[in-house]
Order: structure tokens, then sequence, then C-alpha cells
């Protein structure tokens, strides 16, 4: 029998027990032997000597079990480790603990979503402030900003963060380098984030002096010994709880919903549980055809109450987070504003609340840590066009149970007639990063473009170099990407530059003609409802989100105000501020370039970009680091008047805010006056 099949019987002892303090005492030797050390505890004499000595720095109620040790062991022995396990086994505990044992200098961890930055960053400057107080905690890189790395420096960031603007020439040295998720290392000519992480992975572990890859459900590594500093691959399967699936058929795809909620009818409310849809629409959806009848829920944290009140007048009382929250369900998905999906968050952690429901998203495939007894997979897919493999499923799956709190976690499998089944043994793969391929892509980005000849007849149609390429065009976007784009700015330049031309003659002609023209030029298709919302949301104004909503809807021939709310706020908190800005640069390049007349560049500068800069804050250091703490934009000018903006880093910024947090009075949104309370 396996061992870590054996180690499950014997959690599941555990758990089926009346008494489990009990039994633990009863089996503590079999614990200290199967690696069970977080149970056996000081139950016997061989496991109170392994935990003296296995004593966590970061918290010294906690010792760690042989399995982290063992890779906080190879990782001292070894320039770099590439490390796969369960999600369960507590990967992220051990990147902490090395660095609370080892105190590299120069740590830089590199997270797929801003959720994960918050989350990485709460743990620093708050649970384990007292270990990390000695570092100065960056969440972005800036170019005017010098960085003293004689100090002791702690950079949290997204892989295109990393390298955006060859960013990554800004560290000038790593003395620790973490990259989680590292999965999306695996070539998708597709994806344009995927060659973003592979860049960002050849350009810092040149740098770094050890890095650790993690992921989970790989037995593998195609070609390591390609890969710079060639890492020792380790795998464990070492999981300190059980996981188990419960699969429900349906024959009709009308009854994944309402058997979705037969289950939940069936779990206690005192058990946490998630539940994944594959996208936001399905999502409202659920909310909106299922929640009605279920009765409005009345909790007592008047906060709470504060906050969905905050909501109806900010966002929308239509919305259907506040339909769900009203109904005692939460919400987390990528297109929430951060603040609000890091409050979500923090309530579904709270014990002491009636949220104990989780409406989500891909966003759990990422990485996102949080604890559930139990997780309801309503139907095996990322997006309704996307794939979903054994993989994703079993990732899935992972988010069910927590050590100390559930022993066994359960994943509800909702599956319909075309559904597959889903093998433990799919999920474990080899994979090869793309940095080891014959790209397209990594040729170019790695200046091996001898025999990239359509690449290399590209840059003699705009007539620059291809350091000029990478200087002003850069890795954000795979070359097929930016050959499109260029395509479609060809197909629309006549009709760009006449209209340009209107509104130099015309002063008082606005924008939306233009917001238009280049969304086409950006996504070759026209989308009424999104460049009209896209319009509003460039008002310097800074209009309100609900104003934005309600005139769109009035004037709009789609009445689905759920489809309008989540429209706006999609485009607001990513699109805009990325998709669309980066590819707005572009095709001025492209203008520059083609040597289009100035005066038309500066209409495009005056009318769109600059919009976007103010509102996204992408020139200013101060308001940018208060956004990604989840601050609401329309208060980080009023922040910025009482605390100033002498401040470079997350901790100097968290102590001003904490110091200060009397003199904002009642002038702040909800959610702001929430994160400042939060940091204390």
């Amino acid at each position: 029998m396996r061992l870590q099949t054996v180690r499950e019987n014997t959690i599941l002892e555990i758990e089926e027990s009346e008494n489990k303090t009990r039994k633990v005492q009863q089996i503590a030797d079999k614990l200290y032997s199967l690696g069970l050390t977080m149970y056996s505890k000081n139950y016997s004499f061989d496991s109170i000597f392994y935990n003296s000595f296995a004593t966590s720095y970061l918290d010294d109620n906690i010792s760690l079990h042989p399995e982290q040790m063992n890779i906080i062991n190879e990782l001292k022995r070894n320039d770099g480790v590439i490390f796969s396990a369960p999600t369960s086994f507590g990967k992220t505990f051990v990147v902490f603990e090395y660095i609370a044992r080892e105190k590299p200098q120069n740590v830089v961890l590199i997270v797929p979503t801003l959720a994960l930055v918050d989350e990485y960053n709460k743990k620093i400057i708050k649970k384990y402030q007292s270990i990390f107080s000695r570092y100065k905690v960056y969440l972005s890189l800036h170019e005017d900003q010098v960085y003293n790395f004689d100090q002791n420096n702690l950079f949290i960031l997204t892989h295109d963060r990393a390298i955006e603007n060859a960013n990554f020439s800004i560290l000038e040295k790593i003395d620790f380098l973490v990259i989680d998720e590292v999965y999306k290392l695996k070539r998708n000519a597709l994806d344009d984030r995927v060659l973003i992480l592979n860049l960002a992975y050849y350009h810092l572990v040149k740098i770094a002096q050890k890095h650790l890859l993690l992921a989970p459900f790989i037995s593998g590594i195609q070609n390591i010994d390609v890969l710079q500093k060639t890492p020792v691959f380790q795998r464990s399967e070492f999981s300190p709880v059980v996981n188990k699936i419960k699969t429900y058929d349906i024959i009709d795809e009308k009854d994944r919903n309402s058997t979705v909620i037969d289950i939940l009818e069936k779990l206690s409310l005192d058990e946490k549980t998630m539940i994944y849809f594959p996208a936001v629409t399905q999502i409202y959806s659920f909310v909106k055809k299922h929640l009605s009848n279920f009765e409005n829920i009345h909790e007592e944290e008047t906060e709470v109450s504060e906050f969905i009140e905050w909501l109806k007048d900010e966002i929308h009382e239509d919305w259907y987070l506040v339909k769900a929250m009203e109904k005692g369900f939460l919400v987390h998905n990528g297109q929430l504003p951060l603040g609000i999906r890091i409050y979500q968050l923090d309530l579904y952690d709270r014990k002491d609340l009636k949220y104990s429901r989780l409406l989500c998203t891909s966003t759990l495939l990422e990485g996102v840590n949080t604890s559930a007894k139990h997780i309801i997979i309503s139907k095996p897919s990322r997006t309704s066009e996307g794939s979903f493999d054994a993989f994703d499923f079993y990732n899935l799956v992972g988010r069910s149970g927590r050590m100390f709190e559930h022993y066994l976690g359960i994943a509800h499998y909702v599956k319909g007639p075309t559904d597959p089944y889903f093998s433990k043994e799919e999920a474990v793969k080899k994979i090869e990063f793309e940095i080891t391929e014959d790209s397209e892509d990594i040729n170019i980005q790695t200046d091996n473009i001898e025999h990239e000849l359509e690449y290399l007849n590209f840059l003699k149609k705009l007539g620059i170099t291809h350091q000029e390429y990478k200087e002003n065009i850069g890795a954000k976007y795979r070359f097929r990407t930016i050959l499109r784009l260029y395509n479609n700015y060809c197909s629309k330049k006549d009709e760009l530059l006449s209209e340009l031309e209107l509104i130099f003659l015309e002063e008082k002609r606005g924008r939306p003609n233009l917001i238009r023209i280049l969304y086409f030029i950006f996504e070759g298709r026209n989308n009424k409802l999104e460049t009209r919302i896209i319009n509003q949301l460039l008002n310097k104004k800074r209009l309100k989100i609900k104003k934005i909503i309600n005139d769109t809807f009035e004037t709009s021939t789609i009445k689905d105000i759920d489809h309008i709310i989540t429209t706006t706020l999609r485009l607001k908190s990513s699109y805009i501020e990325h998709n669309f800005y980066s590819k707005l640069l572009i095709v001025m390049y492209f203008m520059k370039c083609e040597k289009v007349e100035p005066r038309f560049i500066d209409i495009i500068e005056q009318k769109v970009k600059s919009s976007i800069d103010y509102l996204y804050f992408t020139e200013s250091k101060a308001k940018k680091m208060l956004k990604d703490l989840g601050f609401y934009e329309r208060d980080i000018d009023f922040i910025l008047k009482v605390i100033g903006d002498r401040f470079t880093d997350t901790f100097s910024l968290k102590n001003l805010l904490i110091r200060n947090k009397y003199k904002f009075g009642n002038k702040l949104t909800y959610l702001s006056k929430y994160i400042i309370n939060s940091l204390s």
C-alpha cells in the first residue's frame, strides 16, 4: 500500500472518531512514523524530540513536518529547486520559513495574480511582521525610484510587473527568487501571459543566487538540463488532509444549478463551502435564478450592513454581489475591484460571521489560499469556451480540507452527460517550459532572430531595429498578437486619421468615435456597449460607477442590468489599465514609426492616454502603492493630502496610515476605512 494511502486512512480514523484528541493520543506513535508530526505533537517521545528541533521561526506554536524540512534543506544545498506538492502541503509557509531562517538580503516573490500579491503582503506586514519588519517591502517596480540593494528588500510582484518596460533590469541583486504556480510556464501559443512568465523566469533566474519554483501535480520537467542553473526537481505526495470526491450525475444541463442548491441544503452552515463556476456570468445567473428563494440573513455585524449599503450607493443595488451577500453568500473573481475582493475573502475567513459560502471562478486555480470543508464544482470548465483537464480538476479538489480545521475535505462534482470522469493519475504530468522550446517569441526576446524572417520583415516595414522593437513594443504580447494589432491598425488608419482631423478642427468634438475606432484596432471587432462604457470611465471627473451603469442602462438596447454592471467593473478593474492602455501605447508607436503628424498623436495623448494616466495613477508611485493595497480610487487623493507622499515601501506606508487614521474622520468611503483598520 502506498505511504500516502496509509496516511489518508490514518487521518480518516481521526476524522471519524468521536473524541479526536483521545484518538490522536492513542495512535501518536503511528502518526509520527507516517510523518504526520503536526498531529502527533507532544503525544509521543519521538514526536516531542522531533518537534523541538523542527519548531518554526515564524510561529513557535508550529513545527514543520519532515517533508517541509526536507525542502528547506534542499534549498540550502542547491542553487535552484523545482518543487511540486499538493495544495495542502504548506508550500507558501515553507517559503516564508526559509526567509525567516536564512535571512536572504534581497528577496523576489513572483505570483500570478494581484490576489496572491495581497495575500503574501498581508502575511508579511501583519501576521509575520516581527520577522519581516527588517525588510523594505515593494509591490511594484518604478523606473524613477532608487533601490538600495545593500539593505534588506522584499519584492512581491506579478510576472508582468517584473518584466514590464524591462523592469527586471532594476533588480540588480536577487539572493532568493520564488516563482509560484510555474505550471503556467508550459507553452500556450494563444496566451500572451505565458510568454511573460517565461521571460520573467529567464531574466530573473540569471540574477538570482538561489531560486525556488513551486507547483502542484507535476511529475517532472522535460529538458530540465537546458534550464539555466539546472534546478533540482523534487516532488512530494504528502498531504496532511484527505480529499474525497462525491459525484452527482445529471442528465440535463438545466439541472446543474438546482443540483448545487440540493447539495448546499444538505451541508451545514457551520462548514465553509466554496462553489466554483466557470465564468462570472454563471455566478450572477445562479444568484438571480436560485438565491431569490433564500431568506435574507440578519447579520448582527453592523459593519457588514454598512458595506452592503455602500455597495448599493457606489456600484448598484441590483448588483449580483449585493444580492448574494444579502442571502449569506460571498463572491470572489478577478473582475471585482481589488479592495472588494480583499473584503470578501476576509469575511469568508472569519469564524464569527454567518458568511460560510463563497461563489468563485478560476481565481481559485491561481493559488488563493483559504479554508473550506467543501468545494462544489458546478461545471468542469474554466470558461464557457476554455479547456479544463484533470490537473485543473484536482487543483480545485485540493482547495477543500485544511490542516487542524478539516481533516477531510469533500469535493462535490456536478457531472453532466458529456462531462468526463477525471483520474488523479492524469492530473500529474510532465511539462516543458516554453523557454526551452524553439519558440518564435522566445527567439525574439532572447535575440536569436536570424531565422525569424517574418519578424525581420516586420522590422523593415516599421523602419526600426530589433532593439527598438524590444524597447518600445516589448514582451507583453506575442509577435502574432502584435501582427494582428498592426494589421487592424493598417485597416483602420484612414478612418483614425480622419477622426483625429475632425477633433483637431472641432474644438468641442468628443472622443466617443475615437474610442470606437481604437477599440476595433485593439480587439478586431466592434462593441457599442463596451466603447460607450470605456468613454465614460475615461472621464477625469472620476464618475461614480453607479452613474455610469444607470446612464448606460437607460440609453442601451441591452436591458440586462447584471451584464452592464459586470461589463463596467471588468473594463474598469482590469481591461482599461492593462490591455487597452498597453495596446494604445503600441499603436501610438506605430504612428510615430510611420511619421504620422505629431498633432494627431498629441490628440490621442490628450484625449485618451492622459486620462488613463490620471485615473489609474500610472505615473504616480505613491498613488499606485495605495491602489495596490486595495484603497478605493476616489479616496486616494485625500489620503495623500493627510499622510503626504514621502514613503517608498509598504511598511512605511502602513505605519503612516495607522499613525494618521484618526485624521481622516468620515471623509473616506467604507472600503478605504476598512483597509486602514485591517492593517492594524
